[in-house]
């Protein structure tokens, strides 16, 4: 199969699967890619579930440019090969973008494909502990989606680091591809008040999926140190449980006693998000490893001040613009950290004013604009 371009806008067929809730930040980010490229001289061609979740993917495969193609293969599946190979063969785009790499062609489709790497989470793991089964299998589909794409793309320096330490590619300047903040979260302001009910007057703040490298029980840890200086503090963790996975945090909330002053919220849709972002007093993120952060970037923009954990990924995220934390230290070191911010208003400021010149130079029509380029550059090679 090869195909030779078109004159007129560049055809892309994008695997959309991923905008649905279980892909958590790895769907946000293709929704808010898609949503920006929509705006620029491309043809959509984007593969897509039902089941989209939170996110608004209706309204985006509405748009003009784009052509929704349904799908029901899993993503990272036999069918899904398949389902791929005859979308290029029936709407012939002059490329192909993946942005979850599992999902990458294993044979070539006669177009230049573009995969996203994330992070190299699974790695760092299967390094640290026993090689498990799951963890010889990721690695393989990882290099075979890395041998049959034209481009590997990689939202931060980290991720570019593991993929040279893991498969021994060293990925060019131009395929890191940092991700934007949307312009809803700039936008929060008009939110204040708009407390979710039930919730005190002030907040902790934590995003992200219950997973172990979230880390979120040291948060957990730290909450519980500053309840006797703060009585009325409440900590709110917002992100959908793994079912794969133990909930350290869940576990240490019950053993801890705190059921009461803790708010999980595990299926916010995006309006509760973004009051929940309105209200915090402070956001808190203290990841052992990431691929990126966003989140982060979510915060800052809201005008929150941000304390983060020093996991690579994440300081990339944030720039100057957050009180830094070792991501290994105590609960008591993240309880301090959190106690300088919360009792010094001054600090608190200065934190909120740096975190949102971070976010406003990091948008997603950069991001598009960036993606575009490695693409078009592929097209244009032929």
């Amino acid at each position: 199969m090869e195909f030779s371009p078109r004159r007129g806008p560049v055809r892309i067929l994008v695997d959309g699967r991923v905008m649905q809730d279980r892909y958590h930040g790895i769907g946000r980010v293709t929704f808010e890619l898609l949503r920006e490229l929509c705006t620029r001289d491309v043809k959509l061609i984007v593969l897509h579930n039902r089941d989209s979740g939170r996110l608004p993917v209706s309204d985006l495969l509405a748009q003009p440019s784009v052509q929704p193609v349904p799908s029901y293969a899993p993503v990272a599946s036999l069918r899904s090969q398949l389902e791929l190979r005859r979308a290029v063969r029936r709407f012939r785009p002059d490329a192909v973008y993946i942005p979850y790499h599992l999902a990458t062609p294993w044979l070539r489709l006669g177009v230049p494909v573009v995969t996203v790497i994330h992070d190299c989470f699974f790695e760092r793991q299967a390094a640290e502990r026993r090689r498990r089964p799951f963890s010889v299998l990721y690695g393989l589909a990882t290099r075979l989606a890395i041998r049959s794409s034209a481009a590997v793309l990689a939202p931060t320096q980290a991720t570019r680091r593991d993929i040279q330490r893991f498969y021994g590619i060293t990925l060019a300047d131009e395929a890191i591809v940092p991700w934007g903040v949307g312009l809803q979260f700039f936008d929060v302001g008009t939110r204040v008040g708009r407390r979710p009910a039930g919730l005190p007057d002030r907040y902790v703040l934590h995003v992200g999926a219950r997973r172990p490298h979230k880390n979120q029980k040291i948060l957990v840890a730290a909450f519980a140190e500053l309840r006797d200086s703060y009585p009325g503090l409440g900590l709110v963790l917002a992100g959908q449980h793994d079912p794969r996975v133990p909930d350290e945090a869940g576990e240490l909330i019950t053993e801890l006693g705190l059921s009461d002053h803790v708010w999980q919220y595990t299926q916010a849709g995006d309006d509760t998000l973004l009051d929940l972002y309105a209200n915090a007093a402070v956001f808190a993120f203290p990841s052992l490893v990431e691929g990126f952060g966003l989140p982060v970037l979510e915060a800052m923009a809201a005008g929150l001040p941000v304390v983060a954990s020093d996991a690579e990924a994440v300081q990339e995220a944030a720039g100057d613009g957050a009180l830094v934390v070792p991501a290994q230290s105590a609960g008591a070191d993240w309880a301090k950290a959190l106690d300088q911010v919360l009792g010094d208003h001054g600090y608190a400021a200065e934190l909120r004013d740096r975190g949102m010149a971070v976010a406003a130079a990091r948008t997603w029509g950069q991001t598009a604009d960036l993606t575009l380029d490695a693409i078009t550059r592929l097209v244009k090679k032929g």
